[in-house]
């Protein structure tokens, strides 16, 4: 109970500090970044897909740094963008979740049959 108590805590401190240094970012990459968040989230089955996140943060920051304009980082389209990240995390995502899910519902109806 303790461990579990210790992970929330522990991951709503990480989702602060995320957003914190989001909101220090300069604005285009501050605001790329929460639109970017509120997509991935909508595929997110765990809390796992902060790496993903904060992966993106990172990168953010040392193109903000450089001077690199966020539309070079993201390239032209936000969404492929995004979804290349996701589909490094696919075991984060409610949609693998769901397509193993099925697999296996209609693989043990297969052998039920036999």
């Amino acid at each position: 109970m303790t461990n579990m108590f210790n992970k929330l805590i522990g991951d709503k401190k990480r989702y602060r500090q995320y957003l914190r240094d989001i909101a220090a970012l300069p604005k285009p990459y501050a605001d790329t970044l929460t639109a970017l968040d509120k997509y991935i989230w909508n595929f997110a089955a765990n809390g796992n897909i902060m790496d993903a996140l904060e992966g993106i943060l990172h990168m953010f920051q040392e193109s903000a740094a450089e001077g690199v304009p966020v539309g070079q980082v993201i390239g032209d389209d936000p969404v492929e963008f995004a979804d290349n990240i996701l589909a490094q995390y696919p075991d984060d995502l409610w949609m693998t979740k769901i397509e193993k899910k099925l697999r296996t519902q209609v693989q043990e109806a297969q052998n039920a049959g036999n």
